[in-house]
Order: structure tokens, then sequence, then C-alpha cells
């Protein structure tokens, strides 16, 4: 059983590495409209919902979590992923919500069963 996360731990990764992409870009369309919506270029409909602001936020705060480990990803060097995301999920398993150092997406992967805690005025 091990075995066979194990093997699907790398295809995993890529596809958290995908899906930072996308919501990165979601970030930065939904900060768009709003930032047009300011200025009065677009039609009222286009604003963003109070919902899909704060999830662009949340993913703003994702980037400084994302790119340390992209860099480290990217370094050639064997191994250098694996301790850094062994690291990271040490010190979070320690220190519980105080500290969050993998990228939401990385985190759904190493911590299935862990639920984001509930942020004070949200559902």
């Amino acid at each position: 059983m091990k075995l066979r996360e194990i093997i699907r731990l790398p295809k995993q990764m890529l596809w958290a590495l995908v899906m930072e992409g996308v919501e990165t870009t979601r970030m930065i369309n939904v900060f768009a409209r709003h930032g047009s919506g300011k200025l009065r270029l677009t039609p009222a409909h286009r604003h963003p919902t109070p919902e899909e602001l704060r999830t662009a936020v949340e993913q703003l705060k994702d980037i400084p979590r994302f790119l340390p480990f992209f860099v480290v990803v990217v370094v050639p060097l064997p191994g250098v992923t694996e301790s850094y995301a062994l690291v990271a999920m040490t010190l979070e398993k320690w220190l519980g919500h105080k500290i969050r150092l993998l990228p939401s997406q990385f985190r759904h992967i190493f911590h299935p069963d862990k639920k984001e805690p509930e942020k004070p005025g949200t559902k």
C-alpha cells in the first residue's frame, strides 16, 4: 500500500504545481476585475463577489509559501525537494496551525485528512 502512494507522489506534486498556477491565474483575474470595477471601467455585473475576493486574498497569501517551494523544486540537486517538504511537514505538524509553510495544494497532498482551519467571519 505504501509503495503505491510513493509511486503516485511525483504525479500528485506535478498536479499540485499545475493547480497552484491555475489558482494564481484566477487570483490575478479577480484582482484585475476588482481594480477595473473600482475605476468604473467594467459594468457592475462583472465585479467579483466577496467570496471570489476572499479566495483571491487566500491565494495571495499562498504565493510567499509557494516561491521557496518552487525554487527548491527547480534546483537540480537530488533530495532537495524531498528534504524541504519533509522539514515543512515536520514544522507544520509540531507547531500546528501557528505556521503554514506548504502551499495549499501541497498541503492537501501531504495532509489529506486535515481540513483548513475556519477563519472568523466565514461560514
